[in-house]
């Protein structure tokens, strides 16, 4: 609600202008100041501002504020209406002042949001799925609507119109009030946020992911692109590449299938023909993962053969009899 500040001069000019010439008094009236009042009717009394003002002299001095604002009535406004009035009132110091407020039925910015997005969700019904969130922002920021308080805070939405495209949207917000119906234009735009996965915490090169090593943030759709990781099944389970810190966008260059062999590592090599199966201890040369064609050395040969991942730290060789003296 925006304050209004403190009457000046202007404000004791509509004042004159609205009461014209006061009606004598028989004697002066003794009175005290209200701290604040509220109205609820259209124009302020002398009663509203003194207390202890005689009925027979009270009156309209000013029209009230509008629903939701307020006005203060400073020492020199408040000396002026006594001495006008023949009221006996003296300041007791210069912070004296009396506030007047209207008070009222407010529709809220969150109100209107929340109408505009039920609005944009009956055209975009893409917009419904869970892992999407949507940010309203208004071109007015300080949208608010302040009713008679006796209103119920009804509106509604005519006109709208929103363009997919750059997200804009535009509608007219129609409420009634005591003078009839009345419209306010309301525009802004939409940013699209999709729920993506990224890690909890930072990860060296080389760690397996887990599901617990997961998290979920919500990022703008315009940030997001055919590289970047949008679900968790393209994380669980591969290698981080490199020294990933949490919280940050992550793309498929930054992850791989897990390795099931590691360069220099001892492995079982699985040499098998048509008629039977070796199982001999090997070295691996290369970093392979299931399926991939890895060399390795046999330690007991010597020799170098290639053969293909079966599972961790398993490597399969396939081979004919005559071959197989070759592996060995």
């Amino acid at each position: 609600m925006t304050k209004k500040p403190h009457i000046l001069l202007a404000l004791w000019l509509i004042f004159v202008g609205f009461i014209g010439s006061p009606e004598p008094c028989a004697a002066d009236t003794v009175v005290t100041i209200k701290g604040k009042t509220e109205m609820h009717k259209i124009n302020v009394r002398l009663s509203d501002v003194f207390e202890g003002v005689p009925a027979e002299i009270d009156r309209d001095i000013a029209q009230a504020p509008a629903p939701g604002k307020e006005v203060i009535y400073d020492v020199n406004v408040l000396t002026r209406i006594a001495k006008k009035y023949r009221l006996d009132w003296e300041p007791q110091s210069m912070a004296d002042h009396v506030v007047i407020e209207t008070p009222c039925t407010r529709i809220t910015a969150d109100t209107i949001r929340e109408a505009l997005l039920l609005k944009v969700r009956e055209n975009e019904t893409n917009l419904l799925q869970k892992n999407i969130a949507v940010d309203v922002a208004f071109d007015n920021h300080a949208l608010e609507i302040d009713l008679p308080a006796d209103q119920a805070p009804d509106f509604t939405l005519n006109n709208f119109v929103y363009d997919p495209i750059n997200k804009h949207f535009h509608a007219d917000l129609v409420a009634d009030s005591v003078s009839g119906p009345f419209a306010v234009p309301v525009t802004g735009h939409l940013t699209i946020k999709r729920s993506i996965p990224v890690f909890a915490h930072r990860l060296e090169a080389g760690t397996t992911v887990q599901n617990n090593d997961l998290d979920w943030i919500l990022v703008p759709e315009e940030k997001i692109n055919a590289s970047v990781v949008t679900d968790a099944h393209q994380l669980v389970g591969r290698e981080v590449k490199r020294d990933t810190d949490g919280d940050t966008l992550l793309y498929i260059h930054d992850i791989t299938p897990p390795r099931y062999i590691k360069r220099g590592s001892l492995i079982t090599m699985q040499i098998e023909t048509p008629y039977m199966t070796i199982a001999v201890q090997g070295k691996a040369l290369q970093d392979g993962g299931k399926g991939d064609v890895v060399r390795a050395l046999n330690i007991q040969s010597n020799r170098i053969i290639e053969g293909t991942v079966s599972e961790p730290d398993t490597l399969v060789v396939h081979t004919t009899s005559q071959k197989l003296a070759e592996a060995q």
